[in-house]
């Protein structure tokens, strides 16, 4: 790595599974990390992009969190409400979130919908289930 250099991947703490993973030329199974060892060695070209990260906290009522290039989706509460709405901030001009701009982009709330669905596994311990109306206490 060059000394003082920076990027802008965007990237999660289980990343560095796959990028230790690489490094030493182990298999890392049942990961959703990709490895930053291309960017980490500059070669930039060769860095696996991704889509998107899609996070749940079963902590504070239930939380979901998408980032998707300069978007962040982010629903509160969810367990108290299952059907608690997004907010969506456009972290490239409102870095602070600052403002809910959900309203103004419905096709980008409709593909955080989707990736939810896509992206949520039931949880295997029953108390942090929150998203999967069959499983949460009521």
């Amino acid at each position: 790595m060059k000394a003082n250099s920076v990027s802008d991947l965007i990237s999660v703490q289980f990343d560095m599974m796959a990028t230790f993973a690489e490094i030493s030329g182990a298999k890392a199974n049942n990961t959703d990390g990709i490895s930053l060892l291309p960017t980490l060695l500059g070669n930039i070209k060769a860095q696996k992009p991704r889509e998107y990260i899609y996070f749940e906290y079963p902590e504070n009522g239930g939380q979901v969190a998408i980032r998707m290039g300069n978007w962040k989706g982010l629903r509160l509460n969810v367990r108290k409400n299952i059907d608690s709405p997004w907010m969506l901030f456009n972290l490239k001009d409102d870095f602070a979130e600052t403002t809910d701009v959900s309203a103004q982009q419905p096709e980008i709330i409709a593909k955080f919908k989707l990736i939810q669905t896509k992206e949520h596994q039931n949880s295997h311990i029953n108390d942090w289930e929150f998203l999967n109306s069959k499983m949460v206490k009521k």
